[in-house]
């Protein structure tokens, strides 16, 4: 706890400091130009040891530190490269690698039709199209986003995504062609005298088909979205500073609907024969679905006060865990189920109280295998919108039949 607040008071000086950041450095003009900026979030965590007669582990590390390059090379066509080097420092492992975690061009045909190509997050549900710059939260809702193995980096995938809104601001909708999974039909070998399967081969998605994710939203009041980089990413609250305050500069009031879908991921082996190839028994459809309602309402006339927050339903079909020939079987996440992120905060200028839920349901042998629950609350300072915040939160998860583990967790972050 020492350390703890000695981190505390020496992250929220170096932001008072720091004043507020100023925004990405542009050269060029409005129509030909790049903008390089960066993000830091510094992390002091206390967590409780899974183990029956753990202790509590404290650390301090970087949980995201980025590089973005991002602008214009003409007037229609835009594009966005983002690095990422996360967790650097956690559990004194310097070794972490920088890593491309965005990379695409985008064409701006009209409002109703932009046109991105390269590594883009995929369209499945408001959060998870959300920007780590702006959460409402500490962080994600991790436990709820729970793509396939092998078929994402961090949610992003490769492939070609339209957008746009086609009838005015009132509907947006995204619908991409992404590379997913890349299987392999070959069956598992296994040598003579091994003492295990070594499935290395890869039995799902064997015809190589792509994937396709889409989402829709309607937005009552101001949209979110819109062509260009700017667009591309929702927020998790809508800020802007100006001298009388820290106010809402939209009203928004949206309902989403998302899809995700890839041929045959989901695959149960056959009975295991002592020696040679082992087949494959059957194989379904990998799909996913999510419904979002997210509110960013600004209170009183000068608009310094916000109600904020969404919720975030989601189901998967990864297949039927229960027996021990299926491939997801030593996976520690790939469940069938459902399962709600829900978030909710208040803010009065720049600060706001906010509260987090999360909670997943799987369909699994014993009923609890793949279950979360999860309750935080916390504080949020925005020194100056988005780019300089300080934020505190604590909770307790329960995975399983694990006991419940407390957990608590100072946040800096730097945009510029």
């Amino acid at each position: 706890m020492h350390r703890l607040h000695t981190f505390t008071l020496g992250a929220l000086g170096a932001l008072l400091i720091a004043g507020p950041a100023a925004a990405a450095q542009t050269i060029g003009d409005e129509d030909h130009h790049i903008k390089i900026g960066g993000l830091l979030q510094a992390w002091a965590n206390a967590q409780q040891d899974a183990a029956p007669d753990g202790g509590t582990e404290t650390e301090m590390y970087l949980r995201r530190i980025r590089l973005m390059v991002f602008g214009k090379v003409e007037k229609k066509i835009s594009f966005f490269i983002e690095t990422d080097n996360p967790n650097f420092g956690r559990r004194g492992d310097f070794s972490g690698r920088m890593f491309i975690q965005d990379a695409y061009v985008e064409y701006e045909v009209s409002d109703a039709l932009q046109v991105a190509a390269g590594l883009i997050l995929v369209p499945f549900s408001h959060h998870g199209m959300q920007g780590a710059t702006s959460l409402l939260g500490l962080d994600y809702h991790a436990a709820l986003i729970r793509y396939p193995t092998g078929s994402n980096l961090v949610w992003r995938d490769t492939g070609v995504m339209a957008r746009g809104m086609p009838f005015g601001n009132v509907f947006e909708y995204r619908l991409g062609v992404f590379n997913g999974v890349h299987g392999d039909a070959t069956p598992a070998a296994k040598t003579s005298g091994a003492s295990a399967w070594s499935q290395a081969t890869d039995p799902r998605n064997p015809s190589d088909a792509p994937r396709l994710a889409a989402r829709v939203t309607l937005n009552a009041f101001d949209p979110e979205g819109g062509p260009g980089v700017g667009g591309m990413f929702y927020d998790g609250i809508y800020l802007e500073p100006k001298p009388e305050g820290l106010v809402s500069p939209k009203t928004v009031l949206s309902l989403g609907g998302s899809l995700d879908w890839q041929r045959k991921l989901n695959v149960q082996w056959a009975a295991a024969p002592a020696t040679g190839t082992r087949q494959v028994a059957s194989r379904s459809d990998y799909v996913a679905a999510a419904g979002d309602v997210f509110w960013d309402i600004p209170v009183g006339p000068e608009k310094i006060m916000s109600a904020n927050g969404q919720v975030d339903v989601y189901y998967y079909d990864h297949g039927d865990r229960r027996s021990p020939d299926a491939f997801y079987a030593g996976s520690a996440t790939m469940f069938s189920g459902i399962g709600v992120a829900a978030e909710a905060g208040f803010r009065y200028d720049i600060v706001e109280p906010v509260v987090l839920f999360d909670w997943f349901d799987s369909k699994e042998a014993n009923g609890k295998d793949g279950d979360v629950v999860g309750i935080a609350g916390g504080v949020n300072t925005w020194l100056s919108g988005h780019t300089t915040t300080l934020k505190m939160q604590a909770g307790a998860v329960k995975t399983g039949d694990q006991r419940w583990l407390m957990t608590g967790t100072l946040q800096a972050q730097l945009l510029f």
